[in-house]
């Protein structure tokens, strides 16, 4: 249980806020967080249904007649309604839902994908008159361009509509980055670990103990003795949020308290988001035995190495901002000078670690 004396409890949690500032990750320059800024250049397949179309309305035609010409191209090519669908600003589901409210009365079927929409002719007879509106408010304006300054203006809007359409992929891989870092990091470190499937697939099932989530965690004889909540926000989450991180950690807390006391709550906690959400900061902090960070992420392969007496060496830039810490896991920790060569260390956040070389 985490050690939170009452009558110092203001200054227990503003130490740790402290801290969680002084290391708050920077998602702009985050490599992960980079991959989802660009977009790949429009291919030639996807261009050359958008010069069609181009085409086809600088001669005039009928939202009818361009959902002809669209069904030409996609019942062979199913999969180029993707770009086509996001160059209007449409997101990959919105299409799907819309669907869903315009024929909920009449009995067909959406299916999950886009893509899909295609096989069955008296649904594609809606999508497509959906799907004609849109190109025909975004791209009749550029009919008057060259065909090269048609392609140059569809390769700008593939970029500039990439954000919104990769949102809530964004937003649900962002989640669970974290967790897949610990997990690659303790797989790296040969560290007993729960789901170990996370180190190739981070959307897989959470580890479950008693009705609760862990996002990572380890079991040993029927008892958690390691169990981590992970949360990162980039952005202000707004008053569900900052209700859901305390209330779940409280809850994490009070099952281990009562099932595994001896077992250790740990928070990856990061994210300027929580800077607009002290309140569910604070309830993480406290109620966690341990926090990390991307930046300190090495501090959870410690705790967990020391659960399972697997020694590591640690090289740190500055040992002496995280002094306590350290000396709390000095039986299992040993710090070194900076390493003549890294070949055989792995990078975790600041610091550099591996398993000590006996």
């Amino acid at each position: 249980m985490a050690a939170t004396p009452s009558a110092d409890f203001e200054k227990f949690v503003a130490s740790r806020r402290a801290e969680f500032e002084l290391h708050v990750w920077n998602h702009s320059e985050d490599i992960f967080q980079q991959s989802f800024d660009a977009r790949r250049a429009l291919n030639e397949s996807e261009l050359e249904i958008a010069v069609k179309i181009q085409a086809a309305l600088r001669e005039g035609v009928s939202d009818s007649q361009l959902a002809t010409l669209l069904y030409e191209q996609l019942k062979v090519q199913p999969e180029l309604i993707y770009p086509m669908m996001q160059i209007v600003g449409l997101t990959r589901n919105k299409i799907l839902q819309d669907l869903k409210a315009s024929l909920a009365n009449t009995g067909l079927s959406i299916p999950s994908s886009a893509n899909r929409l295609i096989n069955n002719l008296d649904v594609w007879e809606r999508a497509a008159e959906y799907l004609a509106k849109r190109l025909r408010i975004v791209l009749k304006p550029l009919t008057l361009l060259s065909q090269d300054a048609f392609i140059g203006a569809c390769q700008a809007l593939n970029q500039a509509t990439w954000p919104g359409w990769i949102r809530q992929e964004r937003a649900k891989r962002s989640g669970h980055e974290a967790e897949h870092r610990l997990a690659v990091l303790f797989w790296s470190l040969k560290i007993p670990f729960q789901p170990e499937e996370k180190v190739d697939n981070p959307l897989c099932p959470d580890l479950q103990y008693r009705d609760i989530s862990f996002d990572l965690g380890l079991v040993s004889d029927g008892e958690l003795i390691f169990g981590v909540k992970s949360t990162v926000h980039t952005s202000n989450i707004g008053q569900y949020g900052e209700s859901k991180d305390a209330l779940e950690m409280i809850e994490a807390r009070s099952m281990m308290d009562k099932c595994s006391p001896a077992g250790l709550l740990i928070a990856m906690v990061d994210g300027v988001g929580f800077r607009s959400n002290r309140a569910g900061l604070d309830g993480v902090l406290a109620h966690s035995d341990e926090f990390c960070q991307f930046a300190t992420i090495w501090k959870a392969a410690i705790i967990a190495s020391s659960l399972v007496d697997i020694h590591l060496e640690l090289w740190l830039e500055d040992p002496g901002n995280h002094q306590e810490f350290l000396n709390s896991y000095s039986h299992t920790v040993t710090l070194v000078s900076e390493p003549e060569s890294l070949s055989d260390w792995i990078q975790a956040g600041e610091s550099w670690i591996r398993r000590r070389q006996d």
